[in-house]
């Protein structure tokens, strides 16, 4: 991933010099926050809004700033259509086993 990727090349720089990006996907969706169903309806409405005003709160954004992250946003469904174009285009390719 390379949001993982980018917090570990900051943090380890010398990693760039042994690391070669030889194919990329994307741009894409980031991974969304997801809770437990199991969560009450209220909770996790509490946790979304929490998360949404995140960045008005100065220690929250400097939490969020180290991990490369500049606030959340609300997200539907179909915007992760494009990962599943991805998944669908592996797929076909026959490349979504390693062998």
């Amino acid at each position: 991933d390379s949001q993982v990727l980018a917090v570990a090349m900051r943090d380890d720089p010398a990693l760039s010099a042994e690391l070669r990006i030889i194919e990329t996907f994307g741009p894409s969706s980031i991974q969304p926050v997801v809770a437990a169903s199991t969560l009450p309806d209220a909770l996790k409405a509490d946790i979304q809004a929490a998360l949404l005003r995140a960045h008005t709160d100065q220690q929250a954004r400097l939490g969020m700033a180290h991990g490369l992250v500049e606030r959340f946003a609300l997200v539907r469904d179909n915007d992760y259509d494009d990962i599943r174009q991805m998944l669908a285009l592996t797929e076909a390719a026959n490349f979504s086993v390693l062998r």
